[in-house]
């Protein structure tokens, strides 16, 4: 009598060979039954002896298809005994549950190979893929993940590809996007005034043309890149000139043998980027490599591996190409022609497309590895979106709307957090139709309707505004908190902790500018525990722009003295501003103080891009030297933090001619300094041990591997974020958490 098991499976499981895999699994059992997508996963039934179909439960979790993720397993004990003739994959079963979406996956080996060989019917190919590869999320429609609902819905499968789609010993049974030369999308180019340029091979006279000099838009898996030759110098500084980017690093991307030639490529590293995510990493340059204008002034190379067929192609001609978001700045990524041909027309010169609609546009992730913790992100979206991130509690329907600045929103039920992908920042109408449409989509994707919505404090946030408009009870969570708690709950740390907190703005709880906080608690309760003194800003957020105001309002307010980097007459007038106390805010921000002496160093004294002071501050420092400036620590409650006798000491060291990469180091080793020497009273005070750090300034890699050394060093256990980016990208996943404790503490 043979035994019968109902298995139903969560996860990513849909668009990742999983079927298949269900499939030559029983078969290889001698199993019978069958296998289906549902909309909440994968369901299977299954008959055979009972030895058997523990085995083949067994194998589900250790066998499964590599970019495969199982989140669970039921099984059930059905009465009745079915008697199947075989086992089979049946339709797709859809109800009002939902299923997990697969992230896209760079292309496979497999699938390179057979690209790379003249005898295959898929050699050169632009658009080949398979099971374990190729389009997931940018096509997606609706769920489950059936062709029906992708893009790739108006290609009609020719005679052989469907053959090999119904083959279950094919590597392309029941691939989704499965085509071929005879029955897929095709490329071809075009000038910028839309005029087709008429060849047999678009790919091939697209690289002619770059090699050439061209700057071209090349429609990959989630949007349009704006490419050239990285090797020329001259188109390079053209890019700059016309995308109006004169300093902000360009992404490259690089074949794997040259990478080695232009920058420092460790073993862990270069096992990133050819994962199936394959991330911009920021690696360490090699002297005499690419153009200095690509990076200028910086140690680090974003590079990433071809993970599109297309860029394997290109790369075939050229070796490295400036591969930069198809986007005029702070707006997203181009999608399709008329975002080229209207927003990029002053920029690119011709344009590669393909016929295959990009559903949901999907920058590219960035981030960079830390010995013995591993992959550090700074953008969370292709590859990684739009997988969950499991909470330590469990949330009723919530929309977290995020920040302004590097905006995600998270939408999340139970133990699931579905973060989107890279908004950008909220201060355009393409941005924020951006963001509106995402969350309609995670809505109806996931079966998700919020009741709680929750926000940032700041009253003028655009985001703020979006979630006061919304039905449902609303919460307001403070910009530091949420990274608090954001970095405990992906940590899964429940015990109270200390948070470090350091970023450039957060509205605080008292109507001032945060950024430079210590927090004491846990998801449930937080309590500012000390931060940066208050310093004035001129012209309040205005002056982030240009650092020397900071650097003239600082040195004034502590030093009493007056600072020449600027022309007199507006020295006077900021002076006269911090004096009547006229347009100034008041700022605890740790990333003002690294603009202020950015500025004093004259380093960077007005930026083109965000962070660009303090980025620069970092890689001037000289790591060699160890020493720190002196500071004071007031014992109020909250515990403050004063400055004067640091900026006193680096006006001393610039006027005695100290360099610049000496003094740098040393006011880094000070923040490193002060921090372990708050903490450790903390510690001392409340028996606290671990500590989590977060917010935009610990992207400085340099800071970050200081203060994690002094901390541990010291006993403490330190936790930074693994799944989404130190900086706002984490916001409003600690805001989904945050809202729901204090919820539950109420």
């Amino acid at each position: 009598m043979p035994g019968r098991k109902k298995i139903s499976i969560k996860g990513i499981v849909q668009g990742v060979g999983f079927r298949p895999f269900v499939y030559r699994l029983a078969k290889s059992l001698n199993l019978k039954g069958f296998v289906r997508n549902t909309t909440d996963g994968v369901e299977i039934e299954i008959e055979g002896a009972d030895r058997d179909i523990s085995e083949f439960i067994r194998a589900l979790p250790e066998k499964k298809p590599p970019a495969a993720r199982i989140d669970s397993i039921s099984t059930k004990d059905p009465q009745d005994i079915r008697r199947y003739d075989e086992f089979s994959i049946v339709e797709s079963k859809v109800s009002k549950g939902f299923t997990q979406i697969s992230p896209d996956i760079a292309t496979c080996s497999d699938c390179l190979g057979e690209m790379a060989d003249p005898q295959d019917r898929r050699y050169a190919f632009a658009f080949i893929n398979c099971t374990n590869c190729g389009p997931r999320f940018s096509i997606i429609t609706e769920t489950p993940y059936d062709r029906a609902r992708t893009s790739m819905r108006t290609f009609k499968m020719c005679t052989t590809c469907t053959e090999e789609f119904h083959e279950v010993s094919d590597r392309r049974f029941h691939a989704q996007p499965d085509c071929c030369h005879k029955c897929g999308p095709e490329y071809r180019l075009f000038s910028i005034a839309g005029r087709e340029i008429k060849t047999d091979d678009p790919i091939g006279k697209t690289a002619g043309l770059i090699k050439e000099g061209e700057i071209v838009a090349i429609k990959g898996i989630g949007g349009f890149h704006i490419a050239c030759d990285a090797q020329n110098c001259k188109t390079v500084a053209r890019l700059r000139e016309l995308k109006n980017r004169p300093t902000k690093p360009l992404a490259v991307m690089a074949r794997s043998d040259f990478a080695d030639t232009v920058a420092q490529v460790s073993n862990c590293e270069r096992k990133i980027l050819e994962s199936p995510v394959a991330p911009i990493m920021l690696l360490k340059k090699r002297k005499g490599g690419l153009c200095e204008n690509i990076a200028p002034k910086n140690p680090y190379l974003g590079i990433m591996f071809p993970y599109a067929p297309v860029h394997h192609l290109l790369l075939r001609e050229i070796p490295c190409l400036v591969m930069t978001s198809g986007n005029i700045q702070d707006e997203p990524i181009a999608k399709h022609r008329a975002s080229v041909t209207k927003k990029l027309r002053s920029i690119v010169s011709f344009y590669l497309d393909h016929d295959r609609n990009i559903e949901n546009r999907n920058d590219d992730s960035i981030g960079y590895y830390i010995p013995k913790r591993g992959f550090s992100m700074i953008r969370r979206s292709r590859g990684y979106v739009p997988i969950p991130i499991r909470m330590p509690i469990s949330a009723r329907p919530t929309l977290a709307v995020g920040p302004f600045l590097k905006n995600t929103f998270t939408l999340a039920r139970r133990r699931d957090a579905y973060v989107s992908p890279h908004i950008g920042d909220l201060d355009n109408l393409d941005t924020m139709e951006f963001f509106e449409e995402m969350v309609a989509k995670y809505r109806r994707w996931f079966r998700i309707d919020p009741r709680l919505i929750v926000h940032d404090l700041h009253p003028d946030y655009l985001s703020t505004k979006i979630a006061k408009n919304m039905p449902g009870n609303k919460i307001g969570v403070q910009h530091h908190v949420a990274h608090f708690v954001s970095c405990l709950a992906e940590n899964n740390v429940l015990e109270k902790s200390i948070g470090i907190i350091f970023d450039g703005t957060g509205y605080g709880s008292d109507g001032k500018v945060w950024g430079g906080e210590f927090f004491i608690g846990d998801i449930y309760q937080q309590r500012r525990a000390a931060h940066l003194q208050y310093l004035p800003l001129p012209g309040g957020e205005s002056s982030i722009n240009k650092p020397y105001r900071i650097a003239v309002a600082y040195v004034h307010t502590l030093l009493q003295e007056r600072l020449h980097i600027a022309p007199e007459s507006e020295i006077e007038t900021i002076l006269r501003m911090i004096d009547s106390k006229h347009s100034v805010i008041n700022t605890s921000s740790m990333g003002r103080l690294f603009d202020c002496v950015s500025a004093m160093l004259g380093i960077t004294t007005e930026i083109t891009y965000e962070a660009e002071a303090a980025i620069n501050l970092e890689h001037a420092a000289d790591p060699t030297v160890i020493d720190h400036y002196p500071y004071s620590l007031r014992e109020t409650e909250p515990m403050i933090i004063e400055i004067e006798k640091t900026l006193r000491s680096i006006r001393k060291h610039i006027e005695s001619g100290i360099p610049s990469a000496a003094i740098s180091a040393r006011f880094h080793r000070t923040i490193g300094e002060f921090s372990y020497e708050v903490a450790d009273r903390l510690r001392e005070k409340h028996d606290l041990h671990s500590v989590c750090l977060s917010g935009g300034v610990f992207q400085n890699r340099h800071l970050l591997s200081l203060m994690i050394e002094r901390f541990e060093k010291g006993g403490f256990k330190i936790y930074t974020h693994r799944n989404l980016p130190t900086n706002d990208g984490c916001i409003s996943y600690g805001q989904v958490i945050a809202a729901n404790a204090q919820e539950r503490s109420r």
